[in-house]
């Protein structure tokens, strides 16, 4: 069919992986030079999904994916590649070795360097003090990350635990950092009760430091004193961050666009076009209005532009193809087949179309009825996929909705395991708050006609039952009492219906002690 993909040109790219995946049985996967996986216990698999290579991995417990970009190494023992993980904020670098090939990576020995490197630094400038516990080895049982140098400093009784990250490391390390160093807090906690464990201090380079400290900002203060500092090993003294400073989150919104316009102006051509599958169709306007995005179940198909004139361009990512009359047949066998494929009751759920994008397809279900979430929501004003920009940083809200007493309501979907899923709702509970303490929404279309309240957000962490991450309510339990956060665990097979198996209060909120329900 002529607006699917041409897988032509990767196609050496996934015969040369995966060859060398079924090489042995022997396998190791690597990722930023820490030991991820042994392969012996993972099902895997590499499928093309719309222009793009991905490689996914998953057991019964556990499931991760990327997308490969290329393969930048390759011997009889080891192939490394350089991937994106979905919702990366950058590449990283990925390694798939054999036994014999397995040997300590360059990462390892730039990261022991700094472990020395840091605690010579720390022993002159906190002296009477005692380091102990100094380490950078990786250990998924209690969640420790190769990626820091951790450690504890005491005075007898008294102590604060430290967390330090090379300059070189990656961009998700610097996202995760305070989310390991609460873990590593907690961690030190739990066993030594007899010590006052005051708090976490982190050693970050200048890149590390602003979102740390942004969300740094919004940690309770009565569990746990936080201190930041820059510095990088060439230095020869710390430059304290102050915490004062940050927290205000300066946010631009975009204006909401309405889809009902272009249904007005286009209806006669959308439906010539789609029939009665334009029912089928979510229908969101980009953030500029120029474009309207036509999507099955989250997946675009399609795109029209035009004010006056409907341009259409139709087909998958990356091998879109302007629509003409003369191909409306051909449009029309692509629209069938993709609504075949892209549903519940798919007959090929292992297809590109079934598995790509899942966190969209959820938050399509969701947005059609936010009370499957919580009765309490709302259910008229809902807002998907809400960019909110601050400095040059693009964030967007996954849904953005309102309680029935006006209190606004953030909800982060996570489909798989990630130990930063509290501090990124954080990110865009602080966004969220920023306007709508500045009267932002209403001024930018956002809901009409609702009395919005003043107080603080409610944040909702959502994802299926099994799969949040062990630390998630640890994290949570130091985020500042004016947070409320609910999770919400809904079901493995919400595809075909979500079902909320449990929904918890995990945090307080210090503006009320507790909220009033409505079983809606």
């Amino acid at each position: 069919m002529s607006a699917l993909p041409d897988d032509n040109n990767l196609e050496p790219l996934k015969r040369k992986a995966e060859d060398f995946l079924r090489s042995t049985s022997d396998l190791t996967l690597v990722e930023e030079g820490t030991k991820l996986l042994d392969l012996a216990h993972y099902h895997w698999q590499i499928t093309f999904q719309f222009g793009k290579l991905l490689l996914e991995v998953w057991n019964s417990e556990h499931s991760y994916a990327w997308r490969i970009e290329a393969i930048v190494h390759q011997d009889s023992h080891r192939m490394r590649l350089i991937a994106h993980k979905p919702g990366g904020r950058g590449p990283s670098a990925l390694e798939i070795e054999t036994s014999q090939g397995s040997k300590p990576a360059s990462k390892t020995q730039t990261r022991s360097l700094l472990r020395q490197s840091l605690l010579s630094f720390l022993q002159k400038q906190f002296s009477g003090w005692k380091f102990e516990q100094i380490g950078n080895r990786s250990d998924r049982e209690f969640s420790f990350s190769a990626w820091y140098t951790r450690g504890l400093a005491r005075r007898g009784r008294i102590a604060w635990a430290f967390i330090g990250l090379d300059p070189a490391e990656s961009s998700a390390a610097a996202d995760a950092v305070l989310a390991y160093g609460l873990n590593w807090l907690d961690w030190l906690r739990e066993r030594h009760s007899t010590r006052v464990i005051s708090g976490l201090k982190l050693f970050l380079p200048p890149s590390a430091t602003l979102l740390t400290a942004h969300r740094a900002a919004y940690l309770n203060p009565a569990l746990a004193q936080i201190e930041i500092f820059t510095w990088s090993p060439e230095e020869e003294r710390l430059h304290p961050v102050d915490l004062r400073d940050f927290g205000n989150v300066e946010t631009r919104l975009i204006p909401r666009h309405h889809a009902k316009l272009w249904l007005e102006r286009h209806r006669s051509f959308l439906v010539h076009l789609l029939g009665h599958a334009l029912n089928r169709m979510d229908l969101v306007p980009d953030a500029s209005g120029a474009a309207l995005s036509l999507r099955i179940l989250g997946l675009e198909i399609g795109r029209l532009e035009g004010q006056t004139l409907p341009r259409f361009y139709w087909g998958l990512e990356g091998n879109r193809k302007e629509y003409r009359e003369e191909e409306r047949q051909a449009f029309r066998q692509f629209l069938d087949w993709a609504l075949s494929l892209r549903c519940a009751g798919s007959p090929d759920p292992a297809s590109e179309l079934y598995r790509s994008q899942p966190e969209r397809w959820l938050e399509s279900v969701l947005v059609r009825d936010l009370s499957q979430i919580d009765p309490a929501l709302q259910v008229e004003e809902v807002y998907p996929q809400v960019p909110a920009f601050s400095g040059g940083d693009r964030g967007v809200v996954d849904i953005l909705s309102v309680l029935r007493n006006g209190r606004l309501a953030v909800i982060e979907l996570k489909l798989h395991e990630e130990i930063t899923l509290p501090l990124q709702g954080l990110d865009y509970w602080l966004r969220v708050k920023w306007l709508n303490d500045r009267g932002q929404f209403q001024k930018f279309g956002y809901f009409p006609g609702i009395d919005l309240s003043t107080a603080s957000p409610v944040l909702y962490l959502v994802s299926p039952a099994f799969r949040f991450h062990s630390t998630s309510q640890k994290i949570v339990r130091y985020l500042s009492p004016s947070i409320e956060v609910f999770q919400v665990g809904i079901n493995q097979q919400w595809r075909s219906k979500v079902k909320v198996l449990f929904r918890r209060r995990l945090h307080p909120s210090a503006e009320t002690s507790e909220r009033s329900r409505e079983s809606g």
